[in-house]
């Protein structure tokens, strides 16, 4: 009877993540208007689909990219690749990509209802993935930005406790899939020290050191070009004064403009409220919270701050001179993939929080209603993204394949180049002319 009904109870969790996971994959796929369903972005065309179509998955899947590893865009485009024809390829990788993001949401519910309190907390941290305010922009759909969702699930993966060698060896997947996506993942080692001494922690950790070792390793070895933007340094206090300004609002609104807007009009010390407020809870969901709650709530904060500072520093811009002219910079601000992460990072801690904050006492209790109100509520709202996307201005790749049919007819080469967005140079990607006719001779591999 025992065995039944355990066996019942696996059924109906499995049954739950699939679902979640479909939900979530729906919602990302529904926050991406057709065109930028239809076009290739960035790196996923340049770098990842020209790549994996001329060479294959054998010669890219450990290749360095910008001085690191990025294993599942490669996996994507592989998949990609193999499964669609070029007139639907870029439809094929936003729908994969966004299914990454709803295997992210599945999992952060399955590692959540294990590790919080209450059954609704779970849920809710599987909606931020896919319902980040400023996700559509440039994460949501796309590969090279897959590495931020993926970083959201590591700390549950690291601070949950193995409860038997099955899903010891499935998170030690996890990790893998995870370290090799994104270098920064070695930072959050600390948090492998929650139920060390547990054998069944142990796999986990092998699968965090193997792996991080090789990214160090491809670091070293293949060391990402210095790449600056501007002339003017950017100072840790431009790094504090933007992170009050951008990912703190950006978890409630994806209206970079409007914030800026706010700043110009009443300075900035109403979202220096906002993050003391936010920090406030924080300290008291780790005073309160269980020994999960209080690795999971400082790690996801510092994991925002640290991956919000390490953009900005990595690659300096004049438009992240915040010290300088404010109110401009936060209503320009262009690269909202940082957003998404770090903003991505911030409700997830605020998810966890009010997970912590249930418990004996009506104040309490209604702290955490609030809490978690202020979360769900802008991820409901902000579904539909208002602001300008520079993906919905192509070019489309379906529209550009007849052309580029007639030109590998006309000139007979083994290759021809396609334009996306953005669409100037050096942006292009590259396909082969044996895909595009149909001859059963994909290019050079």
């Amino acid at each position: 009877m025992r065995t039944t009904d355990t066996t019942r109870l696996r059924v109906v969790l499995v049954a739950v993540a699939l679902a979640v996971a479909v939900l979530a994959t729906t919602a990302a796929w529904f926050r991406i208007d057709p065109v930028a369903q239809a076009s290739l972005w960035a790196e996923d065309g340049r770098d990842f689909v020209s790549e994996e179509t001329l060479l294959g998955l054998g010669a890219t899947l450990f290749r360095s990219f910008g001085g690191y590893l990025q294993f599942m865009p490669r996996v994507v485009a592989a998949l990609s690749d193999s499964v669609a024809d070029a007139a639907h390829l870029a439809q094929t990788v936003t729908a994969l990509s966004c299914a990454v993001v709803g295997g992210v949401s599945a999992l952060l519910w399955a590692y959540g209802r294990t590790l919080l309190r209450t059954r609704t907390a779970p849920f809710l941290l599987a909606a931020v993935p896919p319902l980040i305010p400023m996700a559509p922009r440039e994460a949501l759909g796309t590969m090279n930005n897959l590495h931020s969702f993926l970083l959201l699930l590591l700390p549950f993966v690291l601070v949950s406790v193995p409860r038997s060698w099955w899903t010891s060896a499935g998170s030690a997947v996890v990790v893998v899939a995870i370290v090799l996506s994104e270098p920064q993942a070695v930072l959050f080692a600390p948090l492998l020290l929650v139920g060390i001494r547990q054998r069944r922690k142990w796999l986990v950790g092998a699968a965090f050191v193997v792996t991080s070792a090789a990214q160090l390793a491809t670091t070293v070895l293949f060391p990402r070009p210095a790449i600056s933007y501007g002339s003017t340094p950017v100072t840790f206090a431009d790094v504090v004064v933007g992170f009050v300004t951008v990912p703190v609002p950006a978890v409630w609104t994806s209206r970079l403009d409007a914030v800026g807007g706010a700043v110009s009009d009443v300075g900035v010390w109403p979202f220096v409220v906002l993050a003391a407020v936010c920090l406030a809870s924080a300290v008291a969901g780790v005073v309160l919270g269980r020994t999960a709650h209080r690795w999971l709530v400082p790690g996801t904060v510092l994991g925002a701050a640290v991956v919000w500072s390490a953009s900005l520093l990595v690659s300096p811009a004049e438009g992240f001179v915040f010290t300088a002219g404010v109110a401009d910079h936060v209503a320009g601000f262009s690269p909202t993939r940082y957003v998404t992460v770090t903003s991505g990072f911030l409700l997830v801690a605020l998810v966890v929080t009010a997970d912590a904050l249930w418990g004996r006492g009506r104040v309490r209790r209604v702290l955490a209603v609030v809490l978690a109100v202020a979360v769900a509520v802008p991820l409901v709202v902000g579904f539909h993204d208002t602001g300008h996307n520079t993906r919905s201005d192509g070019p489309t790749l379906p529209s550009q394949v007849d052309e580029a049919r007639a030109t590998c007819e006309r000139t007979g080469g083994p290759t021809v180049v396609v334009r996306q967005a953005p669409d100037y140079a050096p942006w292009l990607t590259t396909l082969p002319c044996g895909d595009l006719l149909g001859s059963g001779a994909p290019g050079p591999r």
